[in-house]
């Protein structure tokens, strides 16, 4: 450091001690001025009332919302598809001859699906021929039996008229003393025989007019025996034409590998499955809790788990009468001590509406149904006030 800013710094040195010296007394001597109030930064402000005006209103609206329009949809993923499944079955028994199916074909309604050996059944059917031939040949005799007798029972009504007047003679003439009794007595033995021959037709007669229902122009569509013979027949027929199975229904064959050529097969058993696809249904099982508001005629939409992009739309077809648990082998008995509430599940039939493409939906599965109520609630049940619920004129119409 140089001699001048050494002079220079002591020199100084009191002018600031005295500066330093009345600044204190100064401040203590003048009252203290009040500190700025710090303003809250606006993004604060923002976030503020976002939390508390904002988020409620939302949280309020959101939940007014779900309080007027909850319970309106009816849902349950406890429903599957259902369709009309038909076991195959022979009526008449025989070994499989020809097989006219395959496993997975589809079939319409009079499909050939296999036949059973036909000789028995058509040796059957010229039996049942030659039986009622026959039948009709005996109706013929019969009724020409009955003109024969006819015709004789006439002629022996005018052998016994000749008969008695010859009679009458003879008593005449032995009253007369002109004739012999021995000549009488002849004569009344005639009168008798011709008596007896006409007892004898008639009851001819009367036994074969009792083969024909006492008709003797009875026509052979009343004769018993051709009735009988022409029933044989048909039954014979039938049978043959049963040895040719047809389809009952349009669907797809199923389980048609159970069935093979020169396989005998019994009337009554089921071979095979055909299970409709034409017109599906839905087994939907909600809770009995969730049916207050379900009628049949509500619209419903179903969503398969195998296509969980498409929707189908139907309606509620039919409300079972009884729980799932009460068409059970054992129904469950609830009268014992150690009973536990259960909530049991209604079934609920689903149709699907007409128009749509059903063909992929199979027997069995998995679906998830949606059934619109259209049931909504009120304010007024939500204080309080009036009914808890209001149903919409459609539900009340239904």
């Amino acid at each position: 450091m140089t001699d001048d800013a050494k002079s220079a710094t002591p020199g100084a040195s009191p002018t600031l001690e005295k500066a330093a010296g009345t600044e204190p007394a100064a401040l203590a001597g003048a009252s203290p001025s009040p500190a700025p109030v710090a303003r809250p930064p606006r993004k604060r402000r923002g976030l503020r009332f976002v939390l508390f005006f904002i988020i409620p209103a939302l949280a309020l609206a959101g939940g007014g919302y779900a309080y007027l329009h909850g319970g309106r949809y009816v849902t349950t993923d406890n429903a599957y598809v259902g369709a009309q499944k038909v076991l195959v079955t022979p009526e008449v028994s025989g070994k499989v001859a020809k097989i006219f199916v395959q496993e997975g074909q589809r079939l319409a309604v009079g499909d050939e699906l296999f036949e059973v050996d036909q000789t028995s059944f058509k040796i059957a059917v010229d039996e049942a021929k030659a039986h009622l031939a026959k039948v009709a040949t005996d109706f013929d005799t019969l009724k020409s039996t009955v003109k024969s007798l006819d015709s004789q029972l006439q002629l022996a009504r005018q052998t016994l008229q000749l008969r008695q007047a010859d009679y009458g003679r003879k008593q005449d003439l032995l009253a007369s003393r002109a004739g012999s009794r021995a000549d009488l007595e002849t004569s009344e033995i005639a009168v008798a025989q011709a008596r007896s021959q006409i007892e004898q037709l008639e009851q001819q007669r009367a036994s074969i007019l009792s083969q024909l229902a006492g008709n003797p122009n009875l026509p052979i569509e009343g004769f018993a025996p051709w009735m009988e013979a022409k029933a044989a027949l048909d039954r014979a027929q039938r049978d043959l034409s049963l040895t040719v199975l047809r389809a009952p229904i349009a669907g797809v064959a199923t389980q048609v590998t159970s069935i093979q050529m020169g396989r005998y097969l019994q009337a009554g058993a089921p071979v095979f499955s055909i299970v409709a696809d034409d017109q599906p249904w839905v087994d939907a099982n909600p809770k009995e809790t969730d049916l207050t508001y379900v009628q049949p005629g509500q619209e419903a939409e179903v969503t398969v788990d195998a296509y969980p992009d498409r929707v189908w739309h139907g309606h509620v077809a039919a409300i079972s009468p009884g729980t799932g648990a009460q068409f059970s082998i054992l129904p469950p008995q609830n009268a014992s001590g150690n009973w536990v509430k259960v909530v049991q599940r209604v079934p609920v039939r689903i149709e699907f509406d007409q128009g749509q493409d059903v063909r992929d939906l199979r027997a069995g599965m998995s679906t998830n149904v949606s059934i619109d109520t259209r049931r909504q609630r009120s304010l007024a049940g939500l204080f309080g006030f009036g009914g808890a619920v209001a149903g919409s004129k459609d539900a009340s119409a239904n």
